[in-house]
């Protein structure tokens, strides 16, 4: 029988959380979310059933934390369009680059195909991911119109411009068609094969009036 190792077991019960989706989180991406199990999940982790039981009443559960440990990284790097420049249009142009980035990062795109394969069994988790993807940056996007009064529908406009620069991409590596990012994106900078220039000209043509 399994037990678990001495280095777990010496982790604060919140360590221990944060391992176990930590694990998660590869399993899920590695077998998909119906052939994965919480024994996966426990060996991965270094811990027992019971012990991955203690923490989380279902895979499903597991899942929403997986999900919202992806949600924080995610918006972390993802940051508010500002951030990027002090010209609306090319803050605006910056930040759909950066979310192109991120939305075709391996980890997201793996979640995004995790979700579709789920969605007929269980929608919240499609509505999950989608929410933690498209929904949060839609609403940072929106927040940023708004504030700098830029356009009269800002939600309206925030969905156009997100699906006007991004939707290419993102459906290239949901496909396949594209290999999708190892790694999180640069901090300072955006990476040379997201094409500015047509994110430039896309936010030009769809900018408020």
């Amino acid at each position: 029988m399994f037990n678990e190792g001495p280095r777990f077991r010496s982790l604060s019960r919140d360590e221990r959380r944060d391992r176990i989706v930590w694990a998660a989180k590869r399993v899920f991406l590695e077998l998909g979310l119906d052939a994965a199990s919480m024994d996966d999940v426990a060996a991965r982790a270094g811990t027992t059933k019971p012990t991955v039981y203690a923490h989380f009443k279902s895979k499903d559960e597991l899942f929403s934390a997986v999900v919202h440990l992806i949600k924080g990284l995610f918006l972390g790097k993802l940051r508010s369009p500002e951030a990027y420049s002090a010209d609306p249009i090319e803050a605006v142009a910056l930040f759909c680059g950066r979310f192109v980035e991120l939305v075709c990062w391996q980890d997201a795109v793996g979640y995004q195909r995790v979700a579709l394969t789920a969605a007929a069994r269980s929608p919240a988790i499609a509505q999950a991911v989608y929410d933690t993807v498209f929904a949060e940056a839609c609403r940072v996007l929106t927040a940023y119109l708004h504030a700098r009064k830029l356009t009269r529908n800002a939600k309206q406009h925030a969905e156009l411009l997100l699906a006007a620069t991004t939707g290419g991409p993102v459906i290239r590596h949901l496909y396949g068609v594209d290999k999708p990012n190892a790694d999180l994106p640069d901090e300072e900078k955006i990476g040379a094969w997201v094409d500015l220039k047509r994110i430039r000209a896309a936010v030009k043509l769809l900018a408020p009036n």
